[in-house]
């Protein structure tokens, strides 16, 4: 059995989590989640319903006794006080702020992956959820391997030393595009970038059927969590340069986040209101309809000041699936997913000027639209089919099984 051990689940922004369990279950792989937070408040993909496994939220460290987790279960091979106090004594060096939580949470999986028989842990994001994978593995548990994204790897917080351990425990590491492979090949140690793969997020190509027909005229959409490395203030400012040029279009950002407020302000600040609509968070199927209808998605993601960005943002692979023409920038994976400007238009992070210049051109030439969307739903079969991605990832497990590598 296969274990995903996440911070929380399901998530209305993890759509690849979720698509990639489903996945998995498809190929006969039995899943248990572990989810260490309660889950947010917000809507549910349709396709949750689907799921077979069974999600257990890990208790938090003020409702769970390490010291029970020590000593009650010498059943299940219970870790000796030597080998307990030799892994923390050895961990202390990396100065964690909540070592005592995810030791005691670790522990806590410890003990129940023994009990369900789970004979691997796979996480997603290289945080806390791996810090509790790598010491499960530690105190004598079953394996681990991480999937890398974007703000567990770029944010200038990120401790290397210990992503470095974390990485070099693990079976093997996926990330999520070759621009990430860079730059953890940069900050790794030379044995854990060894552990490093590359396979991208899939989706679900039959979710996102390619459309010609049915898009509105001159609609313009922005789709995902309305933090700072979105980049929706430069698409706003975009929009207000192109009205003073005389030329108004209908925009539609879907999501919820820390700049919500902001965004909204500064729509009213460029007198943006009768043009912009911000739904808040929805579900995939409002999505998916939204993109059915479109006529350009803008996501001009940016760099944030504590250096997180956006490395393969599933809503493009959404888009370009689907047929919807896009607009992004240089960030990270994002050229990947547009082909290197074939399958999009690529303007440089920041740039309202050219955004601005991005939507116009786009807005204005329905040819164009035509050829990005071909060369947009091919690309998304040659490279991001949830069902070939599974297929590897599935193969990776397995050799787990067989072996791996040696503890």
């Amino acid at each position: 059995m296969i274990a995903y051990l996440l911070k929380k689940f399901p998530r209305l922004s993890e759509t690849f989590v979720l698509n990639e369990i489903l996945r998995q279950e498809e190929l006969g792989t039995p899943v248990h989640v572990f989810a260490r937070r309660e889950v947010d408040d917000e809507p549910r993909h349709p396709q949750f319903s689907q799921l077979k496994a069974q999600v257990e939220l890990v208790p938090s460290a003020s409702g769970s006794d390490p010291w029970r987790e020590l000593f009650l279960h010498e059943d299940l091979n219970s870790v000796s006080l030597d080998h307990f106090a030799s892994v923390v004594r050895d961990v202390l060096q990396y100065d964690h702020p909540r070592l005592h939580k995810v030791i005691t949470e670790a522990l806590y999986v410890r003990r129940r992956a023994a009990e369900l028989g789970v004979d691997h842990i796979h996480v997603h994001f290289a945080t806390d959820s791996a810090y509790v994978a790598m010491l499960v593995r530690e105190l004598g548990g079953p394996t681990y391997s991480i999937t890398a994204h974007a703000k567990d790897i770029y944010r200038s917080a990120v401790h290397s030393g210990l992503l470095s351990r974390m990485i070099e425990g693990s079976e093997f590491t996926v990330t999520v595009c070759d621009a990430n492979v860079v730059h953890l090949n940069n900050i790794l140690t030379e044995a854990a970038a060894k552990r490093v793969r590359r396979l991208y997020n899939g989706i679900d190509l039959e979710l996102f059927e390619w459309t010609d027909s049915g898009r509105d005229e001159d609609h313009v959409i922005g789709v995902g969590r309305l933090v700072p490395k979105k980049g929706f203030e430069v698409l706003l400012r975009a929009l207000a340069l192109m009205r003073e040029e005389g030329r108004v279009v209908q925009t539609t950002i879907v999501g919820t986040g820390t700049e919500a407020e902001a965004l909204a302000a500064l729509i009213v600040e460029l007198d943006l209101g009768d043009y912009v609509t911000l739904t808040g968070a929805q579900n995939q199927a409002f999505v998916q309809a939204l993109m059915a209808r479109a006529t350009v998605h803008c996501l001009p993601c940016v760099v944030d000041t504590d250096g997180n960005k956006d490395a393969l943002p599933t809503v493009l692979l959404e888009s370009i699936s689907g047929g919807l023409p896009c607009i992004s920038t240089t960030v990270s994976g994002i050229p990947e997913i547009l082909d290197q400007g074939e399958a999009g238009i690529i303007v440089e992070q920041g740039d309202v000027q050219g955004t601005a210049q991005a939507l116009v051109r786009l807005l204005d030439d329905a040819q164009l639209r035509a050829q990005f969307a071909k060369r947009g739903r091919a690309h998304a079969e040659e490279s991001f089919d949830a069902k070939k991605q599974a297929i590897i990832l599935k193969a990776w497990f397995d050799e787990v099984g067989d072996g791996g590598k040696q503890a």
